[in-house]
């Protein structure tokens, strides 16, 4: 055989040996629970596991949960703590392309329907008469092995319109067990009077009696409004290779007793996925921005720059709120007690505090210093938050322009002012140095010329009673005009809020990254208070994006 002959022979044994990049065809199933058995369909596995490894959601699958491992095929055994992503198989030959994998213990998501079962009924209730936060089981049948996207919902009351019977639904927090035959949930924040129900794919159930216990004082729901709102990003200069990766987490706002209605009613690009964690997902590929790239004719024979494209994403809700006020009998709120709501306290403190303008605050022994001087020995968490209110309203001025999403609310003790996001965090920090339980609100707030900006404010938690809005900025002076107008706004915005507040998050919404090691843009003093609202991955070499405020073009 020639030298010739040799050298082509041996190139052709390693072209063949070469280990190729591994590639998923299909992943089964798309959404599952942990300890579900996870298959993975494609090719270029390899025929044995070695030092190669699947990624769901960034986090690596142990070879312990590895069941089966061929080159066309790998079965494994979910984690209990896996989560929503990306799901990649790496090898020697390289990291596949991804496919989208959902929890669905996170999501809720439509099971085929069992012919078997019928109607939810519901037979009795234990804690028929309890206030809100209070544990109560429902006995029954067929409210179906798992929640998926049952629910359970009370009767709710509009103090304008008491004839219209509508419902107030269970938060995920409020759910401690749920079974065919028995669900055990806390009375949700807004309950009134009436009757339980719950609600499942086959249809809703009896309304079950409640009376719902109001020792400590009441809250009353008013004044309904309903915004069409916009909101926009636009993504300019996008250059990346074809396997890019761009999501974009826009804020979906949440819906709860003084928000009862949200409605997505028209989007420019259908979102991956349509709600989880109060957010809505779009993602781009890099195939797919390149592909509406037009190319610029060009004489020039001169290097041009790297193609650039352009995304927009605009998306329109229709909100409805209500106006809150709440009656509080001051000497009846006792300390924190029960187990559940000192749990809460941890919770909520915990994601508050990763919010960094708190956190900084808390870590400022005069923030610290300022609490214990304003609440002294006091253990009331009503009078706590009171006193706290009524002095920053007295003793720092509110701005009227926002200040640059770089600005320290810290800077507050010193210059003795502060715009509405300051005041907010501020109140926040001093109410957890204090032991009381609150968390910041974000939103726009609403003129009477329907014009809006983005504003922040606060809410407090009374055990059997529920949560308190509190809005320091506007009591402090901050300019706006009610629809109905307030004789004493200082004295109103502590306990009540008016309907011109659109919420799109409550508390700090903390998110996952859904790519491993990818960059993360986060937007600052805006309308909704979270942790990830852009994320590219590494093949993503340059990007800019521009984010409009939500625009009301609507109000009845």
């Amino acid at each position: 055989m020639s030298v010739i002959g040799v050298l082509l022979f041996l190139m052709a044994i390693i072209s063949y040996t070469k280990i190729k990049e591994p590639q998923i065809t299909v992943i089964d199933p798309k959404v599952g629970n942990p300890g579900d058995v996870f298959s993975i369909y494609g090719s270029n596995f390899g025929n044995e596991q070695a030092e190669s490894f699947v990624e769901i959601g960034g986090l690596r699958i142990t070879s312990s949960n590895c069941i089966e491992w061929s080159d066309r095929k790998i079965t494994i055994t979910l984690p209990a703590n896996v989560r929503d992503g990306l799901v990649y198989v790496v090898t020697q030959g390289g990291r596949s392309e991804p496919k989208i994998f959902t929890n669905k213990t996170v999501v809720p998501v439509k099971v085929i329907s069992d012919p078997a079962t019928s109607v939810p009924s519901i037979y009795a209730i234990d804690g028929k008469s309890q206030s809100v936060g209070g544990l109560i089981s429902i006995h029954g049948k067929n409210f179906g092995l798992m929640r998926n996207n049952s629910k359970v919902c009370f009767s709710f009351k509009d103090a304008e319109q008491p004839q219209i019977d509508d419902k107030v639904y269970c938060e995920n927090e409020d759910y401690e067990y749920w079974s065919d035959e028995l669900v055990r949930i806390r009375v949700p924040d807004g309950a009134s009077d009436g009757s339980v129900f719950i609600e499942t794919e086959k249809g809703a159930s009896n309304g079950y009696p409640f009376e719902l216990q109001k020792t400590i004082g009441r809250k009353t729901f008013s004044g309904r409004r309903t915004y069409v709102i916009d909101t926009s990003v636009e993504l300019r200069e996008i250059v990346t290779d074809d396997d890019g990766l761009i999501f974009l987490r826009v804020p979906k706002p949440p819906v709860f007793a003084s928000q009862p209605g949200v409605d997505v009613v028209s989007s420019s690009h259908k979102p991956s996925i349509e709600e989880i964690a109060g957010t809505m997902v779009h993602q781009f590929d890099g195939e797919e921005i390149n592909a509406s790239i037009v190319p610029e004719k060009s004489d020039s024979k001169a290097e041009q720059p790297a193609p650039a494209a352009n995304v927009n994403i605009a998306q329109t809700f229709v909100i409805t709120t209500s106006a809150v006020s709440t009656e509080i009998k001051e000497q009846l709120v006792k300390p924190y007690a029960k187990k559940d709501t000192l749990a809460k306290i941890q919770q909520a403190s915990s994601a508050t505090l990763s919010l960094d303008s708190i956190t900084m605050l808390l870590k400022d022994e005069k923030v610290v210093a300022l609490a214990k001087s304003i609440v002294g020995k006091t253990t009331n968490p009503y009078t706590k938050a009171h006193l706290i209110y009524s002095y920053m309203v007295k003793n720092f001025a509110v701005l009227k322009d926002v200040r640059s999403p770089d600005a320290s609310s810290i800077d507050m003790l010193e210059t003795k002012q502060g715009d509405a996001y300051d005041f907010a965090m501020l109140y926040n920090a001093l109410l957890l140095s204090s032991n009381v339980l609150a968390r910041p609100c974000a939103g726009i707030l609403v003129d009477a010329d329907s014009s809006s900006k983005p504003h922040w404010w606060s809410e407090f938690y009374i055990e059997s009673f529920g949560w308190v809005p509190v809005d320091v900025a506007l009591g402090a002076g901050l300019p706006f005009e009610c629809f109905k107008k307030q004789t004493n706004a200082k004295d109103f915005y502590f306990g009540n809020l008016d309907a011109q507040h659109v919420t799109f998050s409550r508390g700090y919404n903390k998110l996952h990254p859904t790519i491993a090691y990818s960059k993360i843009v986060c937007q600052p003093r805006t309308y909704a208070l979270q942790s990830i609202w852009e994320e590219s991955s590494d093949k993503v070499t340059r990007y800019s994006s521009y984010w409009t405020a939500p625009n009301v073009t609507g109000v009845y």
